[in-house]
């Protein structure tokens, strides 16, 4: 039997908080869940700043999960129960030893839904030795609408939800050690909306210093907001809402599910748009795009990439991001941001077909926004591509994929996509990608084997069922006719 020398009882500067023992596989592993690492963001506190828990005495039970953020029930997503103010995260740990290096991680789903329950750490716990933190954050027009902007009322914080994340960064910086992690190996990682934070995070002067790596998957800076969008993202909040400057008081006494509704009703209005996300603010966040593309990311490791086929899910199934996108959507984005010369190559580069335009979508919202990431980073980076694809839907290796390889517990949905097809193969990719994480935010690196990417030798690992393979410029030269552009998400 295993010595378990981490105590399943630690005490946090909030108060002691009893874990529980879980199974992964033979292994054993520790697990802390629903930890409030802040103040309930509920009555006075709805639309402020995350604030420190006030604490309990005795010893508080954290085996179970907390409520999700209050968000709209999808079950593509999740079907567990959500609640306003849910400031909660969830630890696993291995069962012996101290100074663990520490993957925290932010959940996607367009900042509209989502959960830390999804990711269960258990398995990079026991098998490679990491310590996973998983967060909950304010989700929706509690933690992105503008509200604060457009009535002119510092009542409001901006970016709420983001604010949530970095309170979880600190809490984790100072608590983590009573874990068995050490607070100056901490990841940050993501997928889509959760990359889009960590990538926030590398330059964020109270977020970075704290940050010893980042692995962002599928989620780049194009996917924030500018002020004057996020004015109109608020307005229309407020209009659906019934909320003026006469009575925006109104807005701290209204049922958590008017604000469920809200979102419902603005997605209808506000299709083909991302209308949950941070925006620039010019004070938690810079004021616009050129600024914060000029302020310099920490320089620490990253690990990056997206998917072959990213798009395909706003393409070929109904969504509440992008409804049954097309070529002429994607055009109209690129307008103001390209020069018409680079436009016509880039258009030309791409079949007017379906699947032209999934190539399209994924280059120029994911693949080109890594790019972006990558200019200038003084850091080594490792980029990757995934390639396995579901047959389900025609989907290939949509938004997301990689998740069912990484986190071995797929809930929801998603999880009918692995089905048929070489489950060994599938098992033994999942192995060499999870292996590659570990050795990543343990060591730096995903293994000597995968060498960094550079513009002068731009080597992208290929995740599929052979396995990972490099291979050296690839579809490189087509994603030239992108260089130096930078084109927000509408």
């Amino acid at each position: 039997m295993l010595p378990y020398t981490v105590s399943l009882v630690v005490k946090t500067a909030a108060g002691q908080v009893q874990g529980r023992l879980v199974a992964a596989g033979p292994l054993r592993a520790h697990a802390w869940l629903g930890l409030p690492y802040a103040a309930p963001a509920r009555g006075p506190l709805r639309f402020a700043p995350p604030a420190p828990h006030p604490g309990w005495t005795g010893t508080r039970r954290a085996q179970t999960y907390a409520p999700d953020t209050l968000q709209p029930l999808d079950p593509s997503v999740t079907l567990a129960p959500s609640a306003e103010g849910s400031l909660a995260l969830n630890i696993w740990a291995p069962a012996e030893g101290q100074g663990h290096p520490v993957l925290l991680w932010f959940h996607g789903g367009a900042f509209r839904a989502g959960s830390g329950r999804l990711y269960d750490g258990r398995e990079f716990a026991a098998r490679h030795g990491l310590v996973v933190v998983t967060v909950n954050s304010r989700l929706g027009p509690l933690g992105y609408a503008n509200f604060g902007g457009l009535f002119q009322d510092d009542r409001f914080a901006p970016n709420a939800g983001y604010q949530d994340q970095v309170a979880a960064l600190r809490w984790v910086t100072a608590n983590i050690a009573g874990f068995g992690g050490d607070p100056a190996r901490i990841t940050v990682a993501g997928e889509s909306a959760g990359a889009v934070a960590a990538a926030l995070m590398l330059r964020d002067p109270g977020a970075a210093p704290l940050i010893r790596g980042a692995i962002l998957q599928s989620g780049t800076l194009n996917q924030v907001s500018s002020w004057d969008n996020s004015l109109e993202i608020a307005q229309a909040y407020a209009d659906a809402l019934g909320i003026g400057r006469t009575n925006v008081h109104d807005l701290w006494g209204r049922p958590p599910a008017a604000f469920v509704g809200a979102l419902h009703r603005l997605e209808a209005v506000r299709a083909r748009r991302l209308n949950s996300r941070p925006f620039l603010d010019g004070q938690v966040l810079p004021r616009d795009f050129a600024a914060l593309l000029a302020t310099p990311a920490a320089p620490v490791p990253l690990l990056l990439g997206a998917n072959r086929d990213e798009y395909s899910l706003f393409v070929r199934l109904p969504n509440r991001i992008f409804p049954r996108t097309d070529r002429t959507l994607l055009t109209r984005v690129m307008v103001p941001y390209l020069a018409p010369g680079q436009l016509g190559a880039v258009l030309a580069a791409y079949p007017d077909t379906q699947g032209g335009l999934v190539a399209l979508g994924t280059d120029l919202f994911f693949h080109s926004g890594n790019d972006a990431l990558l200019r200038g980073h003084a850091a080594p980076a490792y980029r990757y591509r995934f390639d396995w694809g579901t047959r389900l839907f025609g989907l290939g290796a949509t938004h997301g994929m990689e998740l069912l390889f990484l986190w071995p517990r797929p809930m929801g949905a998603a999880s009918a996509l692995m089905r048929g097809g070489d489950a060994r193969r599938r098992a033994a990719l999942a192995h060499q990608m999870q292996a590659a994480w570990a050795s990543f935010v343990r060591d730096g690196h995903p293994g000597r084997a995968w060498p960094a990417y550079t513009e002068g030798d731009p080597q992208v690992a290929r995740l599929d069922l052979s396995g990972v393979t490099l291979t050296v410029g690839g579809e490189h030269e087509r994603r030239r006719l992108w260089t130096g552009s930078f084109v927000p998400m509408p």
